[in-house]
């Protein structure tokens, strides 16, 4: 059974400190409709460390408040899912009024926005999860691709 990311794993990626962290997922969808069991923690999926990269980059990077940025939470899971070719000009543009996420492909594009970079978010996604620098993962794949002899009392 393979280990979910954790908190310590998002922050690493995204470079939001703990704190950080917990604010926005308190108040970004999908994260904040979430019911959490006490004294569990919570696990987060692949597509979320880019989806958490990108919110901090338009905080941090891109001085959007955090209440704009949870605004446009549908939008950013919207556009950031679905299957597509990996593309390393890739880009997000974010328009606030009227609130809009779209992903573009092209290099060029006439719409105004917010734009994020994908290219280097997606490498540094990648990079982490490979098995090289997810030493959890590699573990964990070299067991269960072993056969285990069980002992018995």
């Amino acid at each position: 059974m393979r280990r979910g990311l954790t908190t310590a794993d998002v922050c690493e990626v995204t470079g939001y400190s703990r704190d950080e962290l917990h604010a926005i997922l308190r108040c970004l969808w999908p994260y904040c409709e979430e019911q959490l069991a006490p004294r569990v923690a919570r696990e987060f999926l692949p597509k979320d460390l880019l989806t958490l990269s990108v919110t901090r980059v338009l905080e941090h990077d891109l001085g959007l408040r955090r209440a704009v940025v949870a605004s446009l939470g549908k939008q950013l899971q919207q556009a950031l899912s679905g299957p597509r070719k990996i593309n390393p000009n890739a880009r997000l543009v974010v328009t606030i009024e009227p609130q809009e996420v779209v992903y573009v492909a092209q290099n060029t594009t006439e719409r105004q926005g917010v734009v994020v970079t994908l290219g280097p978010l997606f490498a540094k996604v990648d990079g982490y999860l490979s098995t090289d620098a997810y030493p959890s993962l590699r573990l964990e794949t070299a067991l269960s691709s072993g056969t285990t002899k069980r002992r018995h009392a």
